[in-house]
């Protein structure tokens, strides 16, 4: 709860509340989406006092659950139900049931890694094949190769510290592969305040490796989340040890490392020949 009473959503009390996520130890990127979602909310309705604020809520909600994904409406809804139980309203848009979002399985790009090799040669600057090279040759999510900045590599052991959901954090080795794609713009982060290898904003990010994975001419749409199933197939097929993938991809499970490998269809078609 917060030390003063908090009566209207307001810049100022979302701001409050995205400091108090942060000290009681939620990530960044999780706050950063809570401020992002009630920014969104504020700038349709203004400031909304708290015996208005589920109905204005609600409709919010509806006028854009048919023009958003439903993975948006359903962080939308987390947003605003935790800011009112934080402001000390109780359990609000506790009957509103949120869209259920599609299942998006991740699918190693067809040639493995040597996809990733012709998606690296046709970016426009070094932020772009780092970009790739981290989420193909490190396997990082998209909000993990947005958020790293220069301290979170050493240089002198070839490694990157990645901070990921949770704020769980691992070590994942770098090839000398991977590290020819990223060095460049781990020099240029060096000039920057913020120290970030990549600037761009995630849905810019994603909009950027849609059209390197058109430039390569790979048969069908690249997601970030492709980019990480290679990574992870590629570890398979080397060394057979689904631990290690999991390790490496910073999965909670073996079930979830599961669906992010592939099997080749050369392997499919060896495998029905007795």
């Amino acid at each position: 709860m917060p030390g003063t009473v908090v009566t209207t959503l307001t810049a100022e009390t979302i701001d409050l509340y995205r400091q108090w996520c942060i000290a009681r130890g939620r990530s960044e990127n999780t706050a950063k989406a809570y401020k992002s979602d009630l920014t969104e909310f504020l700038k349709a309705t203004g400031d909304v006092e708290q015996e208005e604020y589920e109905e204005l809520a609600q409709s919010w909600l509806n006028m854009y659950r048919l023009k958003v994904s439903p993975k948006t409406t359903a962080r939308r809804l987390t947003s605003l139900r935790n800011f009112a139980a934080w402001a000390g309203w109780g359990k609000v848009l506790a009957d509103y049931i949120a869209p259920t979002p599609g299942k998006t399985i991740p699918h190693p790009l067809p040639a493995g890694p040597d996809d990733v090799r012709r998606m690296i040669e046709h970016a426009k600057n070094f932020e772009q094949e780092a970009l790739v090279a981290l989420g193909g040759f490190v396997g990082c999510r998209i909000s993990e190769s947005l958020s790293m900045t220069t301290d979170c590599f050493d240089v002198h052991a070839r490694e990157v510290t990645i901070r990921g959901k949770g704020d769980k954090t691992r070590v994942v080795p770098l090839s000398d592969e991977a590290w020819a794609s990223i060095q460049a713009a781990w020099v240029l982060a060096h000039q920057k305040p913020d120290k970030r290898l990549i600037s761009y904003q995630d849905r810019f990010a994603r909009q950027i490796i849609r059209n390197l994975g058109a430039r390569a001419r790979i048969p069908r749409p690249v997601s970030s989340q492709d980019l990480r199933a290679t990574f992870a197939t590629a570890i398979l097929d080397k060394t057979g040890n689904i631990r290690l993938a999991q390790e490496l991809l910073g999965h909670s499970s073996v079930e979830t490392t599961q669906i992010y490998t592939g099997v080749h269809r050369a392997e499919m078609r060896e495998a029905v020949i007795f």
